[in-house]
């Protein structure tokens, strides 16, 4: 996937805008939720992955996946700014 923006992250976060992996664990991928369709941006709030592996974002059962719309903008902005 390709990381456009990103609103929040820990101090030590390897990610970076550009290519990254999106890495879901076997389990997960039995869910009933909707695909992620290619060339459409989303809004996604999931856990940096960790270890030896190439960086990008883990994707599990308490992970949240959006369609993005550009009034989201400014919402992510807002929370943004009251976590600082």
């Amino acid at each position: 996937m390709n990381i456009q923006s990103m609103y929040k992250r820990a101090p030590d976060s390897k990610l970076k805008k550009g290519a990254v992996y999106l890495w879901i664990h076997n389990k997960d991928l039995q869910c009933k939720c909707p695909k992620i369709k290619l060339n459409k941006p989303y809004l996604i709030l999931g856990k940096e992955k960790e270890g030896n592996q190439p960086s990008g974002l883990t994707m599990n059962a308490k992970s949240i996946v959006v369609e993005w719309k550009d009034e989201l903008h400014d919402r992510m902005r807002q929370f943004q700014r009251r976590g600082c």
